[in-house]
This record gives structure tokens, sequence and C-alpha cells, in this order.
């Protein structure tokens, strides 16, 4: 078979990313823009040797859950996969995703929860958007079309928070303001409790004069509080341009206060983070009342609330930035009984060189990059922790690590789907292991 092809099959299942499985002569076809029960036609976009891609050209035979997109750009923008797919069944689909992956790595779970959802729009509160100047000088921000690297313009998207959306009209006209000279490579937009803050990374530094006119005309895209932040290339750290002062933050289960920066990592969906967080405390046994252990912590999401049950909580983080912010996090808190290290989360024996973790633990709690805790698995098992659990963004690197904790003698004894993400494939779980 050739590229470009058109052909016909039936779907039967979905993929990991949202795309539509289907087979003809045994061999696989991906389908973009697919439900399982359609038949349809497509257009092959890519052929392999044991598979091959394409994308819906029509649809015969239609889901009775595929539902019309809400949104205007959702056939090209490459934000949103799943909006065609009704959005309990996309629920259903994440829950699935995690079942198969754990059954796969021939894990069982004694017991599932039922899925944490919230409102499927306007839910993100960050947002990375790619920037092109044109031109004639004209700015088009977006995201970029799946598959490629070609930036869709949006003007709407119904999946951002409410202020954070109403920035896409007026951006790139404000945009215009910037020297001809200066190339912008991304804008991300955040929307705190007290502000919202449009950060750029710039091929260079504002001189005076530019900062002057760029700083003074900010206020005029929003009627909330608005930061300016600006880095110099990928490597660059993020610095506040504007004359403002207080800190971006967020609230947290138990009225606790969370400081952060643009380019630190936040959870997008506030209200799903709430309930993950007081899952997590219902979780944790009524007796523990000992040593918690926080492994990639961040600036301290889940740290701080563990401090209301714990007598002591240590957060362990790679960067010393995000260390920091959790004991800046503590301090504005008036949080003592918490403690916040650097370690190298990818090195097997980062954490015996924290020599104040107690060799006896109650809970140990993690939430790893999409590429799992691999490295700090043998730690794990080695803690003596009675509790452990586990947050993942990647059911398959989640399955794969449970497997050292059930060969360790721990028990899965809870298993959930959070729906962080309504709208994509983005499958987020936690899981709870007992000794």
């Amino acid at each position: 078979m050739v590229k470009q092809q058109i052909l016909n099959c039936d779907i039967v299942d979905l993929l990991h990313d949202g795309r539509g499985v289907g087979r003809i002569k045994g061999k696989a076809y991906f389908v973009e823009g697919a439900l399982p029960g359609e038949s349809v036609e497509f257009q092959v976009s890519n052929e392999k040797r044991n598979y091959a891609e394409g994308r819906v050209r029509s649809i015969s035979v239609a889901s009775e859950h595929r539902v019309e997109p809400d949104c205007k750009h959702f056939s090209r923008c490459g934000g949103c996969s799943l909006q065609h797919l009704e959005h309990q069944k996309q629920i259903e689909f994440k829950k699935n995703q995690v079942l198969n992956s754990f059954e796969r790595a021939n894990v069982k779970p004694e017991s599932l929860r039922t899925p944490l959802s919230g409102s499927q729009w306007g839910y993100r509160r960050r947002a990375r958007l790619a920037v092109q100047r044109t031109r004639d000088g004209q700015f088009i921000i977006g995201f970029r079309n799946s598959g490629s690297r070609r930036i869709e313009p949006i003007t709407e998207c119904l999946v951002l928070d409410k202020p954070l959306a109403g920035l896409l009209a007026v951006l790139p006209q404000w945009l215009k303001l910037l020297p001809v000279d200066i190339a912008i490579f991304e804008i991300e937009l955040v929307s705190a409790d007290n502000a919202i803050a449009i950060a750029l990374e710039a091929s260079r530094r504002l001189k005076d004069d530019e900062l002057t006119v760029i700083a003074k005309s900010i206020q005029s895209l929003s009627e909330k509080s608005l930061q300016l932040w600006w880095k110099v290339g990928k490597n660059g750290q993020f610095r506040r341009l504007d004359e403002g002062a207080e800190q971006l933050y967020l609230k947290l289960s138990g009225n606790l206060k969370f400081c952060f920066e643009p380019g630190q990592f936040i959870q997008v969906n506030g209200d799903i983070n709430t309930k993950m967080v007081d899952q997590m405390l219902q979780l944790v046994s009524p007796t523990s009342s000992g040593v918690a252990v926080d492994l990639f912590c961040g600036a301290g999401n889940l740290s701080l609330p563990l401090t209301k049950q714990f007598d002591q909580v240590i957060g362990v983080e790679g960067l010393d930035s995000l260390v920091a912010g959790a004991a800046k996090n503590a301090l504005d808190n008036e949080i003592t009984n918490a403690q916040f290290f650097i370690a190298d989360l990818t090195q097997k024996n980062s954490l015996n060189q924290i020599k104040k973790i107690p060799k006896s633990l109650d809970l140990v709690v993690l939430d790893p990059p999409r590429s799992g805790a691999l490295d700090v698995m043998p730690w794990i098992t080695k803690s003596g922790a009675k509790q452990v659990i586990y947050i993942s963004c990647h059911p398959s690197t989640m399955a794969r690590d449970a497997k050292y904790l059930l060969d360790a003698g721990y028990k899965i004894k809870d298993l959930g789907v959070l729906d962080m993400f309504p709208h994509t494939a983005h499958v987020e779980a936690m899981a709870l292991f007992e000794k």
C-alpha cells in the first residue's frame, strides 16, 4: 500500500493517544478522529511495515457516543483529541487505559475508586502557546496542529479558564508593541488566584525604554491583575518585569497558600488538584502520625497538606529552585514540621545521601514525571513505609513500578483515575499500596 491511499475499515478500539484502531488483513491502522464501533473512510498518512496511520475522511456508521465538538478549532488544533467523544465515555476510556496497563503487568488492584472528575470546560489554568511573527509583522498564536509543527491560530479555547481565554483575542495586537528584532518563541499563560501571569520566552532582553512601553500597556489586556515575566532562551529563568511585588499563589486544601512562578510545575486543573489532595489524605491510615516522605515534591503541592496529619514531612525534589520554593511555602504557612531536600531522583542511590530521612516511615508519596520512578523504587521497597501512594500521569510506567512494590510484599489496595485533562487523552491515576 502506498502513502496517501484511501481505505475503509471498522474501528474496534482506541489507542492510548485517542486515535481509533482498525485492522485490514491483520494490519493495524491508527486513525485520527475515529471512534470504536464506527465504519470510516480514511486517508493513510504514514505507512510502516507493522502498522499505518491515517485521518478520517468520512464516517459511514457513527458511534452512538460521538458528539459534535464545541470548539471550532478542534479538527485542526492539537490541544484536544477527544472532544468528539462524550465526556463520560472519555473517563471510561481513561479508566480502561489504566486497567489495561496493570493487566499487562499482571497487577490486580483489590478495589477501584470512582473516578475524580469535574467541569469539562474552563478548567485549564496554565497554557503554553506557540508564537510566530509573519512577514507583515502580524503575530500568530495558538497550539501546534496535530502531527505537525504548524501553528493553528486560535481565537477561543474552551478548556482554558475564562481570564486566560479572554487574552487570546488581544495578545496578537499587544505583541506588535515589541521591537521588530525580538523573536518570541513561546508564551506561557498562568491564572493564579490573585493574578494572571504572561510569561514570554524571547531572543533578547528588553531595554529600559522598551520595557517602559510594554509594562505600561500590559494592564489594558485584562480586568484581572496582570504580571509580566520574561526569559531569554530555553534555558533561561523567568524574571518579573512589571513593578508589582505580590507573588502568584493558589489556595490548597486546608486553607494553605501555595506560591509559585511561571515555568514551575503546577497542576493545571485546580478543581481536580483539590480533589486529588483530599483523596490522598482520605487514603492515609487514620492511625498514621509519624513520618511522611514526598518524592518529586515540586514546590509542596502534596507536602504542605500532609503536614496537617504527620509529625514530620520530608519533601525531595531535583530542582533547587523548587526546593527553595517549597521551603518558603512552608515558612509562609507557618509550617514547622516540614523539611525539603535536593536529590536527583533519576539516580539509584540519591536518597541514601539524605541522612535526615528516618529509618522508619509511615508513608511515601510520589508524583513522578511520565518516565516514572524506576530508579527510586528499590529505595521505596526498603524504606519500610507502611503505605505508598503513587500518583501517575503515565499508566504504563506506573504499572511497571508497581511490580517492585508487589515483589516486596505490598498489596495494591486502591486504584482510581483522575480526569485532570478533559477532552485530551492524558491519563492521571492514583494508587494506594500497603504492606
